[in-house]
């Protein structure tokens, strides 16, 4: 699961020092996952509960109702998934502005699938930066979703129709051929993408050079056309799998460098409380 460092404009632990943060994250997840597992295989992760009912007020003489609501044991698939969603709720805390448990629902990434894709496909190795808002010529952009690896920043758009065929083209709209509608425009994802890259750039100058590539992603559709002579790569449905082996094969370790880029980056962007953006009525990001 990619290590989740920026969430919109909220406030990030990862802020104050993303290396030794980062650390502590993976060490804390490893001990976190040895204490429930060793839990799930003892049957006491899903204990059995003891609800005692109160007799009413007229019932001098009368017990009190006990229910012994028996434990249950999962499988170690379902463990499996009930973890990943402990994770990622883990991820979201250190990133949410202060935010409770309680508090992340509010978050509307549930409708967000190309959220889920980057943090459940892309190992840790990876730093993802999602809708981040950063400080630009004296007001603020939000940028294009990016992930920093040990070797090169990948800016993400992921396009979300299903069986639908992109058709790609130099102007501001490219046209959208869904499997059973009627074609539609959408916006040309390389406007934004290569003003998140200008941007970037521009941030981390020469002292922090590092390789910067475009990858517009449709996992579940097609792409009419490649250009023969591009800059951007093109990940559709046929080969989407295969990108992300490749991806996650390219990033074993976490470097030092990379690290470096990440608090760059984060000191630059904007960060405010979880409540403060719950309250802010311009701020549509986080409301549900």
């Amino acid at each position: 699961m990619a290590l989740l460092m920026k969430l919109y404009d909220l406030e990030s632990k990862y802020e104050k020092n993303p290396l030794d943060v980062s650390k502590r994250f993976k060490e804390q997840q490893q001990r976190d996952y040895a204490t429930v597992l060793k839990q799930w295989e003892q049957g006491e992760l899903f204990p059995g509960e003891t609800i005692v009912r109160p007799k009413k007020w007229w019932q001098f003489f009368k017990q009190p109702d006990v229910v012994e609501l028996p434990g249950k044991q999962i499988s170690k698939p379902a463990f499996d998934k009930w973890y990943k969603k402990r994770v990622e709720i883990q991820k979201l805390l250190y990133v949410a502005g202060g935010a409770t448990e309680e508090d992340i629902w509010r978050l509307p990434l549930r409708r967000h699938l190309d959220f889920y894709q980057m943090v459940h496909l892309l190992n840790d190795q990876f730093g993802l930066f999602y809708r981040a808002v950063i400080h630009y010529q004296q007001g603020e952009v939000e940028l294009s979703s990016f992930i920093v690896g040990p070797s090169a920043i990948y800016l993400l758009d992921w396009l979300d129709g299903e069986e639908s065929i992109y058709h790609i083209k130099r102007e501001r709209l490219w046209l959208e051929q869904p499997f059973k509608a009627p074609a539609k425009n959408i916006v040309n994802p390389l406007v934004s993408l290569k003003r998140t890259e200008d941007v970037l750039r521009l941030v981390l100058g020469r002292e922090l050079d590092i390789p910067i590539e475009r990858v517009v992603i449709a996992a579940k559709g097609y792409f009419d056309k490649l250009p023969k002579e591009s800059t951007t790569t093109y990940v559709s449905k046929i080969d989407f799998l295969h990108w992300i082996q490749k991806m996650n094969a390219s990033a074993p370790y976490t470097k030092a460098f990379q690290m470096r880029v990440c608090e760059k980056l984060l000191k630059e962007m904007s960060s405010i409380t979880f409540q403060m953006a719950v309250h802010d009525q311009e701020n549509e990001r986080i409301q549900p």
